[in-house]
């Protein structure tokens, strides 16, 4: 089985802690360099601004350790989505949808990344809102192409213009 590493990166609105993991895939710890690696994850500003046409919904994230900044988003049925990952946005395609239907999302999601790696996505459905529903306990998990692991907790909403 991996080891797994831990480190606590800050604690942000009283018990929300960013926890980034960084797991070898060959069952050996990771080098000593594996601190400034997943660190350099963390984004340091979010995306644009994204619109959605009539009668289309949407799935926006902000990350919990810095809730002023949207990292994640995807159009319903697009099977794309757009993460943002350290100063990269990374390109993501679903490959798999499994969990429990969330709108026209489901509460956990795997996408692959243009370049390598994938990129988890689990979540549990909160309050309803007008024309959505808030996205509870969220956290995205990034694997890279080499196996090292970074987990992001994240919240949100799905929401859906109206037509």
């Amino acid at each position: 089985m991996e080891k797994v590493i831990m480190m606590i990166r800050y604690a942000l609105l009283s018990l929300v802690v960013f926890i980034p993991a960084c797991a070898s895939s060959n069952g050996s710890a990771p080098p000593a360099s594996a601190s400034p690696r997943a660190l350099a994850a963390v984004p340091e500003s979010g995306l644009g601004a994204q619109t959605l046409a009539p009668g289309e919904c949407g799935l926006f994230l902000w990350s919990r350790t810095n809730i002023d900044q949207f990292i994640f988003f995807s159009r319903a049925l697009s099977g794309r989505a757009a993460l943002r990952y350290g100063p990269d946005t990374l390109s993501l395609r679903q490959s798999q949808a499994r969990g429990e239907i969330f709108g026209q999302f489901n509460t956990e999601t795997v996408y692959g990344v243009d370049g390598g790696g994938t990129v988890v996505l689990s979540f549990e459905a909160g309050d309803a809102l007008t024309g959505g529903q808030r996205i509870e306990n969220g956290l995205l998990t990034r694997t890279d192409a080499g196996g090292w692991q970074t987990k992001l907790p994240v919240a949100g909403v799905r929401a859906c213009q109206p037509e």
